[in-house]
This record gives C-alpha cells, structure tokens and sequence, in this order.
C-alpha cells in the first residue's frame, strides 16, 4: 500500500494512502493538515489517475516545489518528493523501510464527530483543531474548536462546554468524544447543579473524584474578560484513571484559550442575530418600498387614466372654439356656457378671478369669437402696471405739446380699439379720478386725447378683469358705484386651479409638450410622484405658476426624464409629506409639515403681510408670529 511521509519541524508523520486522492493544507478540512505557515488553506492535491501519481497545486500563494522548481502539474513515482513550505512530503510504498507500522497513523479531521472514539493525537492535532474555528468562522465553530482542542491535548477525556443564556442558565454547546447520540445524557446527575454554581465571578476549579457509576471529573468556569459566561466540563474516559494534579492544572491553562473561543462564539452569535435582524430590517425595508413604489404606480395610473378620460369623454358642445382655454372640469365647462351667451352681445363683461387663473384668455375668447374680430383689435392694458400719468395718456392718447415729450400725436388703447375689444385687466387698481374719467368714456362713447379741444367717438366692447371684490371695495369707498354698475353688466367667474383639479393632467400634458418643444427636446416623462405632488398642491398662483413650475421642471431636466428631486420646494414638500404619511410616520411629524405648508402658502398668497395671513389661517396676529419663529419661516411686513 502507497503511504506519505510528511517531516515538518514538529517531527514526522506518516499517512496511508487507501483512496484515490488525498488535498494538502493547512484548513482541517484537508485529508493531511500541515502546520508550515507558507502552506495555503488549500494547497495541492495528489491524485492516482490511470495506475499514475499525479500532483496538482491549486494556485496555491507559495507555490508546490519539485526539486527546487514550482510547478502547477507533475507525475510522481514512488520516492520522489514535493515540498510545501519547510514540510516535505514523500511518497513511499510498503516495501519502503520508511514504513514503520507502529507509527502509522490516520490523520484526524479537525471536525471530528461527538460519537468518534479515543484517538491517541498529539499537540499538533490539538492546535490543529483551532483552525477549525478560523476556517468556519461561525459561533459553532468556535466553540467545538474549543471541546476539541482541550480533548485532544490530553488523550482519554470527554469535555463538554456549557454557555450560560440570557436568562443565566447554562445549555450545553459542544461535546467531545461522548459514545452517544444524545451526550447530555450521559452527564451525571450532579452535573447542571455543580456547573451553575461556577458562573459566579468568583468561583474557582472543582475536581470530583470517581463516585458511583461516575468516572472523575473537573469543572472549570470558563471567563471572557472579568466575567464567567461558560463552564467547561471534563471526565476521563476511563473511570479507574484518575485525573493527576498536572492534568488539573493544565487544563486550567488550556481552559483560557477555551473561554477566548466561547467568548468568540457568544460576540459572533450576538454578530449573527444582528447580522439578521439588520437583514430583516432590509426586507421589510425592501417589502415597504416596493408597497410603496406599488402605490405610486397605481395612483400615476389612475391620474393618466383621469387625464385619459378627460380628453376622452364626450365634451358639452359649445357654440364657438374655446382650444386655447384647456380645461375639461365643470367649472370650464359653466365658463364656457357663459361665453356662449355672450360673445355676440354687446355688453360690458367683468371677469372675477385669482391672478394667474387665465382671465386674459377669456377676454381673447370674447374678442376672437365675436363678429368684431374682423373689425378690430383686442388691445389689452394692465391698470396695475403703470402710475395715473402715465396710464391716462396710454388710454386716451394725447396731442402733440400737450406736455413736455409729447412730440408727435398718440393714439390711446380706446382709439387702437375702434371697432373692436379693449381689455382692462386689473381694474380695481385704479385711482378714484381715473375711475372718473373712464366712467365718462363708456357713458359718452367718446375719447378726449390730453391738450385735444374735442373728444372723438370710439366703437369698443369693454371687457374688465380683477381679482378684487368690487363690491366690497364700493362698501369701503375705494371704487365708484356708477362705474362698478357700468362695467359689471355681465359676470364670468374664472375658477381657481384648486377648484378644477381634475384639469391639471391636461394642463401638464399642454405645457409639458411645449416647454420640450421651446428648448429643443423630443418627448419628456414625468418621474413617478411628480404628477401626483402636482395635483397635490393648492396652487396660489393658478395655472400660471402650474405653467412656471413646468417650464422650471422641463429646464432643469436632462431632456429625457422629470425627476420629482428637481421640483420647487414647496412642491418638494407636498410630495415628501405624502410620502412621509404612507410610510407610516408620526401623526405629529405629518400635522406640523403640513401646518408650516399652509402658514407659507398664506404668506406668499398675502405678499408677506402678516395680518392677512393670519385671516387666512384663522388664527391671531400673534399665534402666527409664535407659528413661524418655530418652524424657522421669515417674513417681515406687518
């Protein structure tokens, strides 16, 4: 029979070969365990292939040498030799008077089994067992590295070691050469009461001598640190040998490695658990946002199908076109009806209305739609955007001298609107004395240009828009009565955006295509969340700031994709309460988002004025004060 010979500095061991390979290393888990620290966890093999000895190094970090040279594959005969390391091994057969049968020994697997029997092993073998524990790197490795190595240091012991719970009793964990397959009944009777009086800091080795059916034993209270956390157990195997004072002492010794190896089981155990409860963490993490991303997805698609639907859905049929006014929501829709009845009258028509609700639009529609379109023009003037001087003249004209800079005659916006519309958005803002000569224009149908000797029939059908309540600014004496009865003959209510959220998909849609459009872009998606924050929000400043915050979005994005990160922040916060109440946080964290929300959209709907706000809001003058010191919001007008 071909056998091994391997010499390292601890001495010589020799290995029948009895199958047809045999792996080389220093892992327990190789059929010849080396100790030589150049050897790899696994570092050849030596395989029988075809009646021939083939070896192979298994890219091993130091190489397997054969006659001074390293090679990766290389046929052997019987006496040639290969070296790892320092550690040579030769291959020899029977007839070798290398092969001495009293020395002959088996390797024993680091991991040997609890039912294995008495082997006569050395220190080498007993070390070799730690690497067991090096190899697994498991709580369990650890500590039947532990049982092993104090078993195999002394031979004809069995050894059990015991960690204490959470509840401070002791489990046993490892055994080392019981006979059975349940070793924790072959403990004795007087085993669990002696070990648990061990676990205190104090206690000291207890040495029994053989009792009864009972062989001698020793208890020794394992520490990791300052504090006793396990006991180890040991018994002969035979109950006539007594354990000697020395063997006492060095397993006491050797129980300091032991309790450093359950001390790394009990912190790799600890590990562990937390390894999985962090592992759990992230699956239910995983599981919530994909709930989460399952939610969104749900809710897009319900809102694209709204948006579907809204384009879809048969529309009330309008006498004229109404395409540039997007809108399929029921306030539209009682706007349009309106329009219908009156484009063709020739009446007065005020259009009440937010700023940024589209208010011009509607005058274009009374204009465009009207018979006066092929007669005139739409002039529009903002009353809010110039001083009394200046506006009187832009709407009268004024003849040339009549003042310094006036060198040439100029036409008013009533002249320019001789035959069609004239549109004067913001009127509320104008002054009482202008109030007065505008009234005597739409009474008298005639203009008087600044330094004119006589004023000039006009043909015009006046459209005016505000967002004021005129009647309540003729209670306080700021807008005339006469004239408020002059202008306001026909009323059309321009709903707010909140109002008519349901139009807000086709709105996005429209401006979306545009803004792509303006900056040279093809198609551009909305980002999962992005349409949804968008119906979200109040919208103080109505479909113009809609359209704003899309051309912002569109502007800021790669050309291709809307992420909900790019959107404004007030928008960015509606998103990120939402997401905060889906995901389960406090109701406390959710209330104060969305009051701070509310407090910034009252100020930004006021101009920073304080006092309104807090009209708005429902609260004192100082509660809003105390409100926006604490969430950190500035605003400085009274």
């Amino acid at each position: 029979m071909p056998f091994l010979v391997v010499e390292e500095k601890n001495g010589t061991r020799q290995f029948p070969i009895r199958g047809n390979s045999v792996s080389f290393g220093r892992s327990p888990e190789n059929d010849v365990m080396l100790a030589d620290e150049k050897s790899s966890r696994k570092h050849c093999t030596l395989t029988l292939e075809n009646g021939q000895f083939i070896l192979r190094d298994l890219k091993s970090l130091n190489g397997t040498l054969v006659r001074g040279e390293r090679v990766l594959e290389q046929r052997l005969e019987i006496g040639d030799f290969f070296q790892i390391g320092q550690a040579k091994i030769r291959l020899q057969n029977e007839d070798s008077s290398a092969f001495e049968t009293q020395g002959a020994m088996e390797p024993i697997s680091a991991n040997a089994a609890p039912l294995a029997g008495h082997q006569a092993v050395g220190i080498n073998e007993a070390l070799g067992s730690l690497a067991y524990a090096v190899a697994e790197d498991t709580p369990k490795s650890f500590v039947e590295a532990a049982a092993q190595f104090i078993g195999r240091l002394i031979p004809g012991l069995r050894v059990c070691i015991c960690i204490a719970n959470t509840d401070g009793a002791l489990e046993p964990k490892a055994f080392f050469n019981f006979i059975s397959g349940s070793p924790q009944d072959e403990l004795p009777a007087f085993f669990r009461a002696t070990a648990n009086r061990l676990l205190a800091n104090k206690a000291k080795t207890q040495v029994k001598a053989r009792s009864g059916d009972y062989p001698p034993c020793v208890f020794v209270p394992l520490r990791c640190g300052e504090r006793v956390q396990g006991v180890m157990y040991v018994e002969r195997e035979n109950k006539d040998t007594d354990i000697s004072e020395t063997q006492v002492k060095l397993i006491e010794n050797a129980s300091l490695l032991a309790g450093t190896l359950m001390g790394a089981s009990v912190s790799r155990s600890r590990e562990d658990t937390m390894g999985e409860k962090i592992e759990d963490l992230e699956d239910q993490l995983a599981q919530l946002r994909k709930e989460m991303e399952a939610k969104l997805d749900l809710q897009t698609a319900e809102l694209t199908n709204m948006k579907k639907e809204a384009e879809d859905a048969e529309a009330p049929q309008h006498r004229f076109d109404y395409s540039e006014m997007i809108g399929n929501s029921q306030g539209m829709h009682e706007v349009f009806r309106m329009l219908d009845k009156v484009t063709d009258l020739p009446v007065p028509v005020l259009i009440l209305g937010e700023s940024g609700s589209g208010k011009e639009l509607v005058a274009r529609a009374l204009h465009f739609n009207s018979g006066r379109a092929a007669s005139g023009k739409l002039v529009a003037e903002n009353c809010a955007a110039l001083p009394e001087t200046l506006l009187e003249s832009e709407l009268f004209g004024y003849m040339k001298g009549a003042f310094t800079g006036a060198d040439r005659d100029k036409i008013g916006m009533f002249g320019l609107a001789n035959g069609g519309t004239i549109f004067l958005d913001e009127i509320g803002e104008i002054s009482l004395a202008m109030q007065a000569k505008l009234l005597r224009v739409i009474e008298e149908g005639e203009v008087r240009p600044i330094g004119a000797k006589a004023s000039k029939k006009v043909d015009f059908r006046l459209v005016c828009a505000t967002n004021k309540n005129l009647a309540e600014e003729v209670r306080k004496g700021t807008f005339r009565q006469d004239l408020f009865f002059r202008i306001n003959v026909v009323t059309i209510r321009l709903p707010p955006l909140r109002e008519r959220k349901e139009d807000i998909p086709l709105l996005v849609d429209f401006f979306l295509k545009k803004a792509a459009s303006d900056a040279g872009y093809g198609h551009v998606k909305l980002d999962r969340g992005v349409l949804r924050a968008l119906m979200s929000y109040s919208w103080p400043g109505n479909v113009r700031e809609l359209e704003n915050e899309i051309k912002r979005l569109v502007a800021l994005s790669d050309g291709k994709k809307v992420e909900a990160s790019l959107l404004s922040p007030g928008l960015r916060q509606v998103a990120e309460e939402e997401s905060l109440s889906e995901i389960g946080s406090s109701l406390k964290d959710v209330v104060e988002n969305i009051e701070k929300r509310k407090i910034v959209e009252a100020m930004d709907r006021t101009k920073g004025n304080k006092s309104r706000a807090a009209e708005l809001l429902g609260l004192s003058r100082l509660g809003l004060r105390k409100k926006m010191e604490r969430y950190g919001i500035e605003g400085d007008k009274d």
